[in-house]
């Protein structure tokens, strides 16, 4: 009896060996498929997604929460919603859907727009260590066209900023009174002449023949041409205050 008990506790023994062993090779099989896994995994180049950013057509609904002045260079930071900004007061994420937009200036000229856009899903398609959460990047020439430029260095910008939700004007937002808001819009609207009735004014261009003589002459300008005229005068007489 005691022979039987003893045969049937060494193959009791010898079958938890294996089971462990089997466990033990599963468990390795299964580490070593994720990391073969893993390094078989391909990222897009980052900045790759930039063709999802346009050109925010309501920029000038913006608030404006951020100004900075750097010898000729100014420039103005745009938010496109108040919810963007309590979100940044309340310590929470930005809600899908925010975009900021830099309106730089150059000389009191109208040099670039640079915009930063969250939407959802965006960005998964880079690599961890790269994205910038769920934020794109694009940058616009003084026509509103999209520039050629590397946007890959704006996730360099903004990587070290990523407890902000890579926001490197969290200070200001965090600071704006929402109060200001409708001050603030109409600020913009002076910028880009929203606030002054311009719709009766006569805009008028002199021109030379082709022959190269000026002979003095001028053409009224077109609805859409005296509109552009008339905010690039503006947007010259803003500038000028920052220098005088």
């Amino acid at each position: 009896m005691k022979r039987i008990l003893r045969l049937l506790g060494i193959l009791f023994a010898l079958t938890l060996t294996a089971c462990s062993e089997d466990n033990e090779s599963a468990d390795s099989a299964l580490q070593n498929g994720e990391e073969t896994s893993g390094q078989g995994q391909e990222f897009d180049e980052i900045g790759s997604g930039a063709h999802l950013v346009e050109f925010p057509e309501d920029l000038e609904e913006g608030i404006v929460f951020a100004t900075y002045d750097r010898g000729d260079i100014h420039e103005d930071i745009y938010i496109n919603s108040e919810e963007a900004i309590e979100a940044a007061q309340n310590g929470e994420e930005f809600p899908r859907g925010t975009v900021i937009t830099l309106v730089g200036y150059k000389d009191g000229e109208l040099d670039q727009y640079l915009v930063m856009e969250k939407q959802e899903g965006w960005g998964s398609q880079y690599s961890p260590e790269e994205r910038n959460g769920e934020w794109e990047y694009q940058r616009f020439t003084p026509d509103r066209e999209v520039a050629k430029d590397n946007i890959g260095r704006c996730f360099t910008c903004h990587a070290n900023q990523e407890r902000d939700d890579y926001i490197n004007s969290m200070d200001q937002l965090e600071e704006f009174d929402l109060e200001d808001v409708a001050q603030s819009k109409e600020k913009s609207g002076e910028i880009f002449g929203s606030v002054v009735p311009t719709e009766q004014w006569k805009v008028s261009e002199g021109f030379a023949h082709t022959n190269g003589i000026n002979r003095g002459e001028t053409r009224l300008l077109e609805a859409e041409e005296k509109s552009k005229k008339i905010q690039e005068v503006l947007l010259r007489l803003y500038i000028q205050q920052f220098k005088s």
